[in-house]
């Protein structure tokens, strides 16, 4: 699980880096995501490729 809580800024780069991540293992975003890693996921559409979980959840 990949806590993103602290994330204060995301571009490009970092969407490009979450999806090659998803691409080449299990991984879901730990929630609630704060706006800034939130909004380029959605505006762009990519949300729906990660699941979002509770803080504290666990894969599998």
């Amino acid at each position: 699980m990949l806590d993103l809580k602290k994330v204060s800024f995301a571009d490009s780069s970092f969407l490009n880096t979450l999806i090659h991540l998803r691409n080449t293992r299990r991984l879901a975003l730990a929630g609630p995501l704060p706006e800034q890693p939130h909004r380029p996921l959605e505006l762009t559409g990519a949300l729906p490729l990660f699941e979002v979980r509770e803080a504290g959840g666990r894969i599998g």
